[in-house]
């Protein structure tokens, strides 16, 4: 991985021994159950180990001296063993199925929860469909290990240590003839592991780009259609997805060598017992009982090697994965409550002092020595020049960033004390790009305050003037994706409406009415009293015919007021301000 990947990859790299521990740590609380699939799997593998012994003393004691008297009974055994092996293999089976389903959904849940508790800078840095590749893929890609894939591993080490003893009893020529293949495997599991690690870091990068951008190319499907830009987008892709599919191929060549490597040494072992076991039986020193149980455990020893190969196999794609997933799991939100205090009840009293804020270190601050005090209940617009600072002022009022330098207190108080969740439930935004949720227009309006009554709702919507559409639906209508089967003022009224039922004491209004038409802004112009009455308000708008009658209004350049007053004063003033609104309204009457 080059050193640009990994900066983009992962915050910080992690031991193989670290990743496998903190992975087992998800089984704590599943231990009883994964101690009984272990066991019942051990005494389903032991049973199978029995199965060549009895095999050897049915020739030796029986057909070959044709003293068949007994042959049913061993045969009944061999029977018995095999179906109660079966028993203890389904019974660990179910139960290790059921453990690594359990594992692997605690897991995304707590990825869920991490990305809630995530701050707004790491969405700025990381890919959507990044983050969802991690959740998903990643995740699922952990169920072989974290089910069947650890507990056969432990069953298949003890299954080979016993198998050794067992061999070594038997005959200890014909053990040390089958430890011969075993340096021979050893060398080259070592050199797999090498090759195969790094095939697999590259497999899951390239995956993570592809669903990044099938997503990004989702959302941006209007956009693409509308410039004719669809063959361009497929070329991007398929670059994209060849990467995917050279990664693919060459971790899966890997495994494709693999396999037929260690059949031809297992073959190599098989050749070597028949000729020392042939020889033996010819001195008189083995009998063909023991050779045929030899060659049986022989044909046995490939399965755990196989098993214990594929578990490597899953142990190397899913420490990739496990990667990211803890890349996730170990971030820490970067704005952090100074300390707990709860709000009971807000006025919205508002004060920025001397703050400076920047979204990059190192780089030019977007807000440098912002001062404003803003009374409670009152409405102040801020207008300026794209750039300067206006968005900046409200995502710090959110807590959604932290600054730098200076203080903003709300009711006298830094809101880097309070209580994140409970300074924010007095807070709502209405965004420029008016999100809803997918689901039903009720629990869109409901996001806010899940308590709210019916009364509550309906006239929040005859305050916003969306009664008449919602009506027209019904509250139960599914809204679509990102209210897809909305217009777009008529999504922005419903998220007019969703901040008003979350009774706010401060509305943050950021640029609200840019993108609707003009009759939805007049409906917006006209509630907007309503909505506004007993609350502090600052308004970021566009068109500053929208701003008339705010107590206040500032001009912002540069991450500083240059301008502040009335509607009338500022355009008596001949300013920046008078200089904005000819502009926008260039061959009007002022």
């Amino acid at each position: 991985m080059s050193d640009e990947d990994k900066k983009d990859y992962l915050a910080r790299e992690y031991s193989d021994w670290e990743l496998f521990t903190r992975l087992m740590g998800y089984t704590k609380p599943h231990f009883r159950i994964f101690i009984t699939a272990l066991i019942t799997m051990f005494f389903s593998t032991i049973l199978s180990i029995l199965q060549p012994i009895i095999l050897a003393v049915a020739i030796d004691e029986y057909i070959l001296p044709k003293n068949l008297e007994g042959l049913e009974l061993i045969s009944l055994a061999y029977l018995v063993i095999s179906v109660v092996s079966f028993s203890l293999n389904v019974i660990s089976s179910y139960y290790t199925t059921i453990t690594g389903i359990r594992l692997i959904t605690q897991i995304r849940t707590d990825a869920f929860y991490k990305l809630q508790e995530l701050s707004l800078d790491f969405y700025d840095k990381e890919a959507a469909g990044r983050i969802i590749s991690r959740v998903t893929n990643d995740v699922e890609r952990l169920l072989n290990l974290l089910s069947t894939g650890i507990i056969d591993a432990i069953v298949n080490v003890m299954f080979l240590g016993t198998l050794f003893f067992i061999l070594f009893y038997l005959n200890p020529i014909l053990a040390l003839t089958v430890l011969i293949i075993f340096p021979i495997l050893a060398i080259f599991v070592v050199y797999f592991r090498i090759k195969a690690r790094s095939a697999w870091q590259r497999t899951r990068r390239a995956l993570a780009k592809v669903t990044g951008y099938y997503q990004e190319a989702i959302s941006g499907i209007e956009v693409s259609k509308a410039f004719a830009a669809e063959e361009f987008m497929s070329n991007e892709f398929k670059v994209l997805n060849l990467d995917n599919y050279e990664a693919r191929i060459k971790a899966l060549m890997l495994f494709a060598i693999m396999f037929p490597v260690m059949d031809t040494i297992l073959a190599l072992g098989t050749a070597v017992v028949l000729s020392v076991g042939g020889i033996s039986i010819g001195a008189g020193i083995l009998s063909v009982g023991i050779l045929v149980a030899f060659l049986s455990y022989l044909s046995r020893l490939a399965q755990p090697i196989m098993t214990l190969s594929n578990f490597y196999n899953d142990l190397l794609s899913s420490m990739a994965a496990t990667e990211r997933i803890l890349d996730i799991l170990d971030r820490t939100p970067s704005v952090i409550p100074r300390s707990d205090k709860m709000i009971s009840e807000m006025q919205g009293i508002i004060e920025f002092k001397d703050l400076t804020f920047s979204y990059v270190p190192d780089q030019a601050p977007v807000l440098k020595n912002f001062d404003l005090t803003i009374p409670a209940k009152a409405t102040f617009a801020i207008v300026g020049h794209t750039g300067a600072g206006k968005t900046t002022i409200t995502n710090l009022l959110c807590r959604f960033y932290d600054f730098n330098q200076g203080e903003i207190l709300v009711d006298g108080v830094d809101i880097r004390d309070y209580n994140i969740p409970s300074y924010r439930k007095w807070l709502s935004i209405i965004p420029q790009s008016s999100f809803l949720f997918s689901g039903t227009v009720r629990e869109n309006l409901l996001y806010g305050n899940p308590d709210a009554s019916e009364e509550q709702i309906e006239k929040a919507l005859l305050r916003v003037g969306a009664f008449d559409f919602v009506c027209r639906l019904g509250l139960d209508a599914q809204v679509g994706e990102r209210g897809s089967r909305l217009s777009f003022g008529e999504r922005q009224l419903l998220c007019f409406a969703r901040a008003l039922i979350a009774d706010p004491s401060i509305l943050l209004l950021d640029e609200a009415t840019s993108s609707v038409d003009a009759h939805t802004e007049l409906v917006i112009q006209e509630s907007l009293q309503n909505i506004l009455q007993n609350r502090t308000a600052i308004i970021i708008a566009h068109r500053l015919s929208t701003v008339r009658s705010v107590d206040q209004i500032l001009v912002i350049e540069e991450g500083k007021i240059k301008e502040m007053g009335t509607f009338d004063e500022l355009l008596n003033k001949k300013g920046i301000f008078t200089n904005l609104y000819e502009k926008q309204f260039a061959g009007q009457e002022i």
